[in-house]
């Protein structure tokens, strides 16, 4: 799961003079409850939301998440042969 990465945002807001999740909600359009769920992480921010921060603060969208290693499920995968063919009659055998 990605995972805005609150603190690093809130360095970049306060650079240019917004001091709170409320001014940052104010100069984007997000709102507050919103960048709540996403600083605690109850909400993966969607491409929308980060552009829109992006364009705000001038970050890469880079510098705006992280991937969460507690919520990341690694799948593993099969590395199995396929299965074999079915027994039976060959075509031109018989």
């Amino acid at each position: 799961m990605l995972r805005l990465h609150m603190a690093k945002l809130l360095v970049k807001a306060k650079e240019l003079g917004d001091e709170s999740v409320a001014d940052v909600a104010q100069r984007t359009g997000i709102s507050r409850s919103t960048l709540h769920r996403l600083a605690a992480g109850t909400k993966e921010p969607s491409l929308a939301t980060l552009w829109t921060l992006r364009d705000a603060y001038g970050v890469g969208l880079d510098t705006l998440v992280y991937d969460d290693p507690l919520t990341t499920r690694r799948t593993a995968v099969s590395r199995r042969w396929p299965a074999p063919a079915p027994v039976g009659r060959r075509h031109g055998s018989g």
